[in-house]
């Protein structure tokens, strides 16, 4: 197990989830034929599930499935392999849409940490991670929470993927 603490930021939109280097659909469907091609494909407790697929329809909540969880799991993995790793303690800094983040802080922290130590395979490659801990922020912010230390004192972030990356060319 790497010992370093590994944190990933991880933007929970409706339409994309993105991530410092990764931007994919909002969208997660269960296999249940067998595979023959991995790509995009998520293996979790004896399932397989295809990732950035049609976007999800928007809940009320976002842990009212697995899905969030499932894409979550997506995430680091593509986050994790972009750094040659395959297991990784690791701290998720998260964002939720500002007009939703107050309701909905403490119960999305208890659905991504339920598992402290979870083994899953990505496009057929395994992980294992332990969850070290969760913070929430409102969207953009978790996205470059992990590149703050390089930033400069005063750095302006614009969150525009939401509204233009899901738009057809």
């Amino acid at each position: 197990m790497n010992n370093k603490l590994e944190v990933i930021g991880i933007d929970h939109g409706w339409s994309m989830m993105k991530t410092i280097s990764q931007v994919f659909v909002t969208g997660v469907k269960e296999i249940t034929t067998t595979q023959a091609l991995f790509g995009d494909v998520l293996e979790y407790e004896g399932k397989f599930y295809k990732v950035g697929t049609v976007r999800q329809e928007v809940k009320d909540t976002k842990v009212e499935d697995d899905s969030f969880y499932l894409l979550t799991l997506a995430a680091v993995a593509k986050e994790l392999k972009r750094r040659g790793l395959a297991e990784a303690m690791v701290f998720l800094a998260v964002g939720l849409p500002l007009t939703r983040f107050g309701a909905e802080k403490n119960d999305f922290i208890k659905y991504l940490t339920k598992n402290k130590r979870v083994s899953f395979k990505y496009e057929n490659e395994p992980y294992y991670i332990e969850m070290d801990d969760v913070a929430v922020f409102p969207q953009c912010y978790a996205a470059v929470v992990d590149k703050i230390p390089t930033m400069a004192k005063k750095t302006l972030i614009v969150d525009i993927c939401d509204t233009l990356c899901h738009q057809p060319v």
